[in-house]
């Protein structure tokens, strides 16, 4: 949303971000030229089926209070139902595999119905669009790849978790099943090695999980729980490897941005990753749950420093490959034919 909201804005549009719980702080810093702007909206389990209509008036009015000519949204059927409402068109930005999102019955059947109003509704992979196409075909999906940033930055000071004279593999993301770093921890009992250590970053409800895994697997000495890190484009820099375990992407930005400023990636083979990693030229693809393959990845890389640094140098084109102004022309492009068909 940062990257979406800053650059429109300074192609010269007028943008609002609405957010729906107004009691957590802003983590990151959006330009002077967006608006903010905030409304508190109870869970609908909080709400339960007669706060249900007092929810959805309540998001409604904070949408029109915005003046929009075109939402687009990360989330589905509240926004789209209030979108409905005020008859502003709207784009719905998925940003899961779309194959794997799970809903109860009664949502799930509510979102397929409410998406065949949106203008148009944007995944992450060719795979994905086959997907909808073959299964939605009235959702009118199109492919919008998130981007890769060029760093902002030439030098970057190593953040004080990073012990000197270590070397380091780096995982990102929040703390939850489907980042898999249950799986990660066992490759880096056979992976890791002296003058090595493994850095998580990231909060969650699996974090205390984690940590019992770590102590049963006798790794905990050599693995950092780092919490999350608004400056961790400094810890990408000062790391050799970044481990992607995930069980389901999509498109990640973590893996775009370590890779923009030349890290070589381990991933298991799932949807995003697959796309934004060239097996053996920038980075090692390794197949779904081979925890031993991803560990024998890990080794190769920790041992050998000159292919990190070849394919370290390789991952940088990703930011010519999945640029933010290709990004920026996408959604700019879908307002603009969004607003017409109103």
């Amino acid at each position: 949303m940062t990257y979406l909201c800053g650059g429109l804005a300074v192609r010269g549009h007028q943008i609002t971000l609405l957010t729906l719980d107004d009691t957590v702080p802003d983590f990151y810093t959006l330009p002077a030229s967006v608006t903010r702007a905030r409304v508190h909206l109870p869970s609908f389990r909080a709400a339960g089926i007669f706060g249900g209509m007092a929810r959805l008036f309540k998001l409604t009015r904070a949408l029109k209070e915005t003046r929009p000519q075109v939402v687009i949204s990360f989330m589905t059927i509240s926004v789209l139902a209030s979108c409905l409402l005020l008859h502003v068109p709207y784009i719905y930005a998925d940003h899961l595999d779309v194959r794997h999102l799970t809903y109860s019955r009664k949502w799930e059947i509510l979102r397929n119905f409410l998406l065949r109003f949106a203008h148009s509704v944007t995944v992450l992979s060719r795979r994905d669009l086959q997907f909808l196409q073959e299964n939605h075909p009235g959702w009118r999906a199109q492919v919008v790849y998130n981007p890769a940033l060029v760093p902002s930055k030439t030098e970057y000071a190593r953040p004080a978790f990073m012990k000197p004279g270590c070397n380091y593999v780096l995982a990102v993301g929040r703390l939850t099943s489907q980042k898999g770093f249950d799986r990660l921890l066992p490759a880096w009992k056979t992976a890791r090695k002296d003058g090595w250590r493994l850095a998580i970053i990231g909060g969650g409800e699996d974090e205390q999980k984690l940590k019992a895994q770590a102590d049963k697997l006798g790794i905990a000495t050599s693995v950092d729980f780092v919490p999350p890190q608004k400056e961790v484009f400094s810890a990408y820099v000062h790391a050799q490897i970044l481990a992607m375990s995930s069980r389901a992407e999509g498109f990640p930005l973590v893996l775009l941005e370590a890779m923009a400023l030349g890290v070589p990636a381990v991933s298991f083979n799932c949807t995003g990753p697959d796309v934004i990693i060239r097996h053996d030229m920038d980075g090692i693809l390794v197949p779904q749950d081979d925890v031993s393959a991803f560990s024998a990845a890990l080794t190769d890389l920790m041992q050998d420093e000159q292919k990190r640094r070849a394919f370290g140098e390789r991952a940088r084109e990703v930011t010519q490959r999945f640029s933010l102004e290709n990004y920026l022309d996408d959604y700019e492009r879908l307002c603009q034919t969004a607003r017409l068909s109103a």
